[in-house]
C-alpha cells in the first residue's frame, strides 16, 4: 500500500468519529457509565417518585401516619360524644369543665398534624437530629395523652351512654390513645438509629467531609433548626388554650396573646434566617427576645398556680405542662443560639451552599434529560463511579476552551 491509499483511507467521511459524541458501548468500555433516564412521570408514578429508596424511613412516614390517623378518629369519636351529650352528663358542681375539653382535642389533633408535617420535614433535608426530637415529641405526647385521660373521663363519664347506639366504652377509647402513641415511640426508637446512618452517609458525602469541627457546627445548626420548630408548636398551643378558655374577656392580655401567635412565627422565621446566612446583630436581637420570652413564661407559671382553683381550674394541668416545656425550650434555645453563634465564620455556610448549589444542578440536569437536553451520550448524563461529569462541550472547571475535551 502507498502513501496516497493509506491517507485516502482517512478522507473518507465513515472513518471520522467525533470525540464529542461517544457510543454508549465506547462509554461502558472507558468506565463511563449513563445515568438512566426514565420517561416523565404521570399520576400515581409521580407520587411514588417523591417516596423515598430507603426501608426504615418508608417505614418511619408509615407508622408517623398511622398513629396520626387512629388517635385522630379516637379523639374525633370523643370530641362526637361530647357534642352528643353535652350537657347531660354533668352535674351543677362541673359547670364550666365542659368547654375545655374541645380545646384539649383540639391541641392533640394539632399535635398529629404537625408531628406529620416535621416528619416529612426531616426527611426532606435530612435532619437527623429532628428525628429523634420526634422520638422526644411522641413521648410527650405519651405525657400529655395519660393527662387527657383524667379530662376526658371526667367529662363523658367511663362507660356508654344510653340510648346512644354507642358501643365502645370512654375508658377503652382513653386508654387506647397513650398505647398506640407507646408502641409508635418504641418503633420511632428503633427506626431513628437506622435512619441516622442513612443520613449522616449523606450529609458526610455532601456537606461536612472529614472535617469533624464542621460535622460539630452542622450538628449545633440542625438542633438549633429543631428546636425553633418544637418553640413553634408549644406557644401555639400554649396560646390557644389561654385565649380558648382562660382569657375570654376580650381585654388587654386577651388580644396580646392573639397578636402574639404570628408575631412568633415571624420571630422564629427571622431567627433561622440569622443562623443560616451567619448574621450575628439578627442572632443577638433573637437572644434578648429569649430572655423576655423565659421571664413570659416563668410569670405565667407562677399566675397558673397561684389561681389554680380560680381561673385556670379547668386548664391549670395542661398549661403546667406546657409552661414547663416551653421553659426548657427556651433554656436549650439560648444554649444552642450561642453555641451557633461562635460556629460563625468556620465554613458552614459555604458549604451549606455549595451543597445547596449541587443539588440543585442535579435537579437541572434531571429536568432537561427528561425533556431530551444535550450531554452526555444522546443527551443522557455521563457518570464516572457515581460522579456527575460535565458535558463534553461545555467550558471546564479549569477554564479551557470550551471545545476541548477534558474529563473534570
Amino acid at each position: 500500500m502507498d502513501d496516497s491509499e493509506w491517507a485516502s483511507q482517512y478522507r473518507q467521511p465513515h472513518a471520522v468519529t467525533s470525540p464529542t459524541r461517544p457510543t454508549p458501548s465506547r462509554a461502558g468500555a472507558s468506565g463511563l457509565r449513563a445515568a438512566p433516564s426514565a420517561p416523565p412521570a404521570h399520576g400515581v408514578r409521580r407520587l411514588w417518585a417523591w417516596v423515598p429508596a430507603s426501608i426504615p424511613i418508608r417505614l418511619f412516614l408509615l407508622v408517623t401516619l398511622l398513629e396520626s390517623g387512629v388517635d385522630i378518629a379516637i379523639e374525633v369519636v370523643l370530641l362526637s360524644r361530647f357534642r352528643t351529650q353535652e350537657g347531660g352528663i354533668l352535674g351543677s358542681n362541673f359547670e364550666g369543665v365542659q368547654p375545655a375539653l374541645p380545646v384539649f382535642v383540639m391541641v392533640f389533633c394539632l399535635a398529629h398534624v404537625y408531628q406529620c408535617a416535621l416528619a416529612v420535614d426531616a426527611v426532606i433535608n435530612r435532619n437527623t437530629i429532628l428525628i429523634f426530637g420526634l422520638v422526644i415529641f411522641n413521648i410527650a405526647f405519651f405525657v400529655y395523652s395519660v393527662i387527657q385521660i383524667s379530662e376526658i373521663r371526667l367529662v363523658l363519664g367511663t362507660g356508654v351512654a344510653e340510648g346512644t347506639g354507642q358501643h365502645v366504652p370512654v375508658q377503652v377509647l382513653t386508654a387506647l390513645i397513650p398505647a398506640v402513641i407507646g408502641v409508635s415511640s418504641a418503633i420511632f426508637s428503633v427506626l431513628s438509629w437506622w435512619i441516622y446512618r442513612d443520613f449522616g452517609w449523606d450529609v458526610y458525602r455532601s456537606i461536612v467531609g472529614a472535617d469533624r469541627d464542621l460535622k460539630r457546627a452542622h450538628m449545633h445548626y440542625q438542633v438549633f433548626v429543631a428546636l425553633l420548630k418544637a418553640d413553634f408548636f408549644v406557644f401555639i398551643a400554649y396560646c390557644l388554650q389561654l385565649v380558648l378558655i382562660v382569657l375570654q374577656g376580650h381585654n388587654a392580655e386577651y388580644w396580646l396573646t392573639v397578636v402574639a401567635a404570628p408575631f412568633a412565627l415571624i420571630i422564629l422565621g427571622f431567627a433561622w434566617y440569622s443562623v443560616r446566612r451567619e448574621l450575628r446583630y439578627g442572632m443577638m436581637a433573637f437572644m434578648t427576645l429569649l430572655l423576655g420570652a423565659g421571664a413570659y413564661f416563668c410569670y405565667k407559671l407562677y399566675r397558673i398556680w397561684a389561681e389554680h382553683e380560680q381561673a385556670y381550674s379547668e386548664v391549670y394541668k395542661s398549661l403546667t405542662v406546657f409552661s414547663v416545656l416551653a421553659i426548657a425550650l427556651v433554656l436549650a434555645t439560648m444554649w444552642f443560639s450561642v453555641r451557633c453563634l461562635l460556629n460563625f465564620d468556620r465554613g458552614l455556610k459555604a458549604a451549606m451552599d455549595r451543597a445547596h448549589a449541587e443539588r440543585a444542578q442535579i435537579k437541572r440536569n434531571e429536568r432537561s434529560t427528561r425533556a431530551g437536553g444535550a450531554g452526555g451520550v444522546d443527551g443522557i448524563p455521563m457518570e464516572y463511579d457515581g460522579k456527575g461529569m460535565l458535558p463534553l462541550g461545555s467550558a471546564s472547571t479549569l477554564n479551557l476552551p470550551g471545545n476541548r475535551l477534558s474529563l473534570d
